[in-house]
């Protein structure tokens, strides 16, 4: 089953959702106060509206606890969207026990605890179904959108199978440098430079490479423009590309790719 996007667990999007349902929770109430939810919030002592509040504010800070913590386990989670639906169910379902919690003590026990917790869920599953489903779904065009921005704007790189491997910035590759039957690319990823190993050859990368800005600058070698300082002559009268972070050594230039990348800097 297909997984949700990455946009589901951006901050924002948590955000939308711990502020936006609670909300819409209060102001539906509000505005149409259903009978039963009227009846069994003001439990008999015409508090409903501060009940209603409460409730709110309990659901609130549930959503809150369930998404910030969607947020931190963002890299472990790959959630499909059976599970992600019984995530939404399960933040509802514990809201609704301690809503239950709540009626029981602020009705002093007029209502019993897991019938309280039976209304709670009922009518929370009610209210929010719709904007669930609507939020939910407007994340989820916002995130094909994204996707189909990621299609133009990022590197993909396969392997010899077609396999997808690694998805990168074009302006975080340093270079590309092939070895034996593989390549690794050399990228920076926060304040790290890191290396990928890919089974595949140099010229099946001719593709992606022209279309991102990536120059032939060697047989083995790829380099990235935009991250070459200087180009200079070592002791031997080797040319070298001398990348902008101090971590990676030089990269060989041949004289045959000399002028073609001398004029890009």
């Amino acid at each position: 089953m297909r997984q949700i996007p990455r946009i589901f667990y951006r901050p924002t999007t948590q955000i939308w959702f711990y502020v936006g349902l609670p909300l819409f929770f209060l102001v539906f109430v509000l505005l149409y106060e259903p009978q039963s939810i009227v009846r069994f919030l003001g439990a008999g002592q015409e508090i409903y509206v501060f009940n209603l509040l409460m409730v709110s504010a309990i659901l609130m800070a549930v959503l809150a606890v369930f998404r910030n913590l969607l947020f931190v386990l963002r890299k472990l989670l790959r959630l499909n969207w059976m599970f992600y639906t019984f995530w939404c169910v399960a933040e509802t379902v514990i809201a609704a026990f301690f809503t239950g919690l709540y009626m029981t003590l602020i009705s002093h026990g007029a209502y019993a605890y897991f019938p309280a917790v039976g209304y709670s869920l009922g009518y929370l599953l009610l209210v929010l179904c719709f904007p669930y489903i609507i939020l939910s779904l407007a994340v989820f065009i916002a995130g094909e959108r994204d996707e189909t921005v990621d299609d133009e704007s990022l590197m993909r790189f396969y392997d010899n199978t077609r396999k997808l491997k690694l998805v990168v910035a074009p302006s975080a590759v340093l270079c590309v440098e092939a070895r034996e039957n593989y390549v690794v690319v050399r990228y920076v990823e926060g304040n790290r430079i890191k290396d990928y190993m890919l089974r595949c050859s140099m010229k099946s990368l001719e593709a992606v490479a022209a279309k991102h800005g990536l120059v032939r600058c060697q047989r083995s070698y790829y380099v990235n423009p935009q991250h070459v300082k200087v180009l200079r002559r070592d002791k031997d009268g080797i040319i070298l590309a001398e990348l902008d972070n101090p971590e990676v050594r030089a990269v060989p230039v041949s004289p045959r790719y000399y002028d073609a990348l001398s004029q890009l800097l």
